[in-house]
């Protein structure tokens, strides 16, 4: 029986340096964490989710600023794998996370990651408390 909400599965908690080079290795412990449990199903959103967030990560919240790290936490719940990175970059200006479908006439590179992650996630939550950024995503079990 998977654990309730209140009672999580902590799989896997990890801070790496916020480097592209990272990425791929972050994605294959995060992907071997999910390895018989409830959420196994869910790898390829997994990975699209955690790609496209890390690497907003990576350009915006380090950007000028040098070296930074990010935090990576996975738990199943009851019905949900549950994601939270957390860095300690720059603040999101306002908050304000990209909405809606990006424009794919005007040819920009911007605005399809946050695109993809609202569209493979049931929720996800942006805060900055303190100096850090914290994201929260969630990612519904398929119903058994």
């Amino acid at each position: 029986m998977p654990p309730s909400r209140t009672e999580a599965s902590h799989l896997l908690a990890l801070c790496l340096p916020a480097l592209d080079v990272v990425t791929p290795h972050l994605l294959r412990r995060v992907d071997h964490a999910l390895d018989g449990t409830p959420a196994a199903s869910l790898r390829d959103d997994t990975q699209i989710v955690l790609a496209e967030a890390i690497n907003n990560v990576v350009e915006h919240a380090y950007t000028g600023s040098g070296f930074g790290a990010v935090a990576v936490s996975v738990s199943v719940l009851a019905t949900a794998l549950e994601i939270t990175l957390t860095d300690w970059g720059r603040p999101v200006p306002d908050l304000a996370l990209c909405e809606g479908r990006p424009d794919p006439t005007l040819l920009s590179e911007g605005g399809y990651g946050w695109f993809l992650i609202r569209s493979l996630t049931s929720e996800t939550q942006h805060v900055r408390v303190g100096a850090e950024n914290r994201l929260l995503m969630r990612i519904d079990l398929p119903m058994a």
